[in-house]
């Protein structure tokens, strides 16, 4: 029998029990078959270790730019850490002085103003002593122990942050003025004055 391409086949021919017979057409698809699922079985094992692989390298990079965020974050946070502590210290060693005067002027309020001082000045060696890491868990405690406390010292902090960013825009828009030593048209000294509350 002749293909209009020009190739010639044998018709399939009934074997001596009934069957069809296989002719060399019938083994040649037939292998062509088992090749062609074979090399669909090893491409997709390749696709399939490909993207694997990808997904594997995807993961790597986006781990490491949480970590990158992460240390970011921290050391922001440590810089604030610092800073706060820095302004705690502040506060500690003015409410230090008060105290000192209030002492030498024999007020009743000396021992309330000595108090503060000293806790002050404990809390800014506390931030100044420990990582970020361990105040957060320290916070994180107390939050747990003493919730009520927490939100009370929460709001508070709260306050006294929403003062300082006020009191500070008002001096930022306050005019330059005074000669030396002079900021803002105040002395470079302490704003508090003995005597005066």
């Amino acid at each position: 029998m002749a293909n209009p391409d020009g190739a010639t086949y044998r018709a399939a021919l009934p074997a001596s029990d009934g069957r069809v017979a296989a002719t060399p057409i019938v083994e040649t698809l037939k292998a062509d078959t088992d090749a062609l699922a074979d090399e669909a079985k090893n491409v997709l094992g390749q696709v399939s270790d490909e993207a694997a692989g990808q997904i594997s390298r995807l993961a790597d990079q986006a781990k490491e730019r949480v970590a990158e965020a992460g240390d970011k974050v921290k050391g922001l946070a440590a810089e604030q850490k610092d800073l706060l502590a820095e302004q705690v210290g502040n506060i500690a060693d003015a409410m230090d002085r008060v105290a000192g005067d209030l002492e030498a002027s024999n007020s009743k309020g000396a021992y309330y103003a000595r108090v503060v001082a000293d806790n002050a000045g404990q809390f800014a060696s506390t931030i100044r002593d420990n990582d970020v890491d361990q105040i957060m868990a320290t916070a994180q405690d107390f939050g747990r122990r003493q919730p009520g406390a927490f939100l009370g010292a929460a709001a508070l902090l709260g306050f006294a942050a929403s003062r300082f960013l006020l009191a500070s825009a008002k001096r930022a828009e306050q005019p330059q003025t005074g000669g030396p030593g002079q900021v803002n048209g105040a002395s470079g000294g302490s704003a508090y004055e003995p005597g005066r509350m």
